[in-house]
């Protein structure tokens, strides 16, 4: 009875499990960090810049860089008050993203977790008629500041938001 029962439950989760789901692993000097890689999807590392593009939504990808915080933090804020990670965030909108997206409009703001870290999330569009959907996170995990965009037509961006989700929410990172 136990057999079947074990039987019966490996086969109602089996559909829950998704083999097309991969790890992805990226290891630099310090740190390591891994995401959960979509069915079909592909890695675009030049060094640089590193995305994960959609094969079914033309131009849509996510893109994933860190930044070592400032270290000497002391010296920082010897001369003033060191800028909160909020007021950081904000920057990364005023200045960053609006300089990479042409018409840069933020749509709405929160804030969530991500890797058991307090993050804070913005909903945009960007393009010459603002053609363009995008989402952007950012929080701080193993000394560094992780920002994620997810970016797509306009047109297409709830169909293909929720995988951007699940990438960010699957990221997870190590010192080496």
């Amino acid at each position: 009875m136990i057999h079947r029962l074990l039987l019966l439950f490996a086969l109602a989760i089996i559909p829950l499990l998704s083999p097309a789901q991969k790890r992805v692993e990226v290891k630099d000097p310090e740190i390591k960090f891994s995401y959960l890689l979509p069915d079909g999807w592909e890695v675009k590392d030049d060094g640089y810049v590193y995305q994960i593009h959609s094969p079914e939504f033309n131009n849509a990808y996510v893109s994933i860089t860190y930044v070592e915080n400032a270290q000497g933090s002391e010296y920082v804020e010897s001369l003033g008050t060191k800028p909160s990670f909020e007021e950081d965030f904000d920057f990364e909108l005023r200045y960053i993203l609006a300089e990479e997206y042409p018409n840069f409009k933020v749509i709405e703001k929160g804030s969530s977790v991500i890797e058991g870290a307090p993050a804070r999330w913005a909903r945009f569009r960007s393009g010459a008629n603002e053609d363009k959907a995008g989402v952007f996170y950012m929080y701080q995990k193993l000394n560094q500041t992780f920002k994620i965009t997810g970016i797509s037509a306009k047109e297409d961006f709830e169909k293909i938001q929720p995988l951007f989700n699940s990438i960010v929410q699957s990221i997870k990172s190590s010192k080496i």
